[in-house]
C-alpha cells in the first residue's frame, strides 16, 4: 500500500520568521512610542498609557493583518495592505476618536504609518539564506 505524503499543513520556518519580525517590529515600534510620551501624569497620557493603549487597539488587531500577509508575500500584497490598514487606523483614530485625538490618538498615527509588512519581508530577505 503505497503513502499518501503528509498534508501537515504547519507552518514553515521562513513563515516563523517573517511573522515573529512582523509582529516584533510592532512591539519594538510600540515601546518606542510609548518611551517618548511624557512620565508624569500631567496633560495626556502617561508612558503605560500610551503602550497598553496603543498594544489593545492598534497591535492586537494587526494579528489578522499579520496572518493575511504572511500567506501573500508578493510585494504589491504586502504594500497595498500596509497602506490600507494604515488608512483604516489612521481614519479610525481621525473619526471614531474625535474629541481625544489631540490628547491620546495621535499616539496611533506614527504606529499606522509604519509599513510592517513591507520590512518584515526586506529583513527576511536581507537575512543569509540558512536553509529556512
Amino acid at each position: 500500500m503505497k503513502r499518501r505524503p503528509s498534508t501537515c499543513r504547519a507552518v514553515p520556518r521562513c513563515s516563523r520568521l517573517w511573522l515573529s519580525l512582523h509582529l516584533g517590529l510592532g512591539l519594538a515600534w510600540i515601546a518606542l512610542l510609548s518611551s517618548r510620551a511624557p512620565a508624569a501624569s500631567g496633560f495626556g497620557a502617561t508612558a503605560p498609557q500610551v503602550f497598553v493603549m496603543l498594544l489593545l487597539a492598534g497591535w492586537l488587531p494587526s494579528l489578522a493583518l499579520a496572518a493575511w500577509q504572511m500567506k501573500h508575500r508578493r510585494w504589491r500584497f504586502l504594500i497595498g495592505s500596509d497602506l490600507l490598514a494604515a488608512a483604516g487606523l489612521v481614519l479610525l483614530a481621525c473619526t471614531a476618536y474625535l474629541p481625544l485625538f489631540f490628547f491620546n490618538v495621535v499616539w496611533f498615527l506614527p504606529l499606522a504609518l509604519l509599513p510592517r509588512g513591507v520590512l518584515s519581508e526586506m529583513l527576511v530577505r536581507l537575512l543569509p539564506d540558512r536553509r529556512l
